[in-house]
């Protein structure tokens, strides 16, 4: 898709179907959803970049991974069992199987957060 196209693609297409997800989740958080709330300063800039340094990070190990789940396990579920697998969905990817390592994650929008920060 050219640029013209993708944004089409993000504003019929991705943002109704997340914007009634999140706002679906929480409402109150959600409520002012827009492109800002997952591309932060790159839909200031236009470059609407991902993974998005500012989202929370996710890690990528297993210890990780099950340490973030223990901690945020509604936050977890709504992404793994209603986020990804749409997003895959809509950009016409499999959604990420650990078995694999391959498919679109939690990593297509979040950094990874097992990763040391400089």
């Amino acid at each position: 898709m050219n640029h013209a196209q993708k944004m089409d693609f993000m504003k019929h297409t991705v943002f109704p179907k997340m914007k009634d997800e999140f706002s679906g989740w929480d409402a109150k958080r959600y409520a002012d959803m827009n492109c800002k709330t997952c591309h932060g300063d790159g839909a200031a800039d236009g470059s609407f970049t991902m993974p998005n340094a500012k989202l929370p990070p996710v890690p990528a190990t297993p210890d990780g991974f099950k340490k973030l789940l223990a901690k945020k396990p509604a936050a977890c579920k709504f992404m793994m069992e209603k986020v990804v697998p749409d997003m895959a969905g809509m950009l016409s990817e499999p959604a990420y199987d650990p078995k694999t390592q391959q498919g679109f994650g939690f990593h297509g929008c979040h950094t990874d957060g097992s990763v040391a920060k400089k």
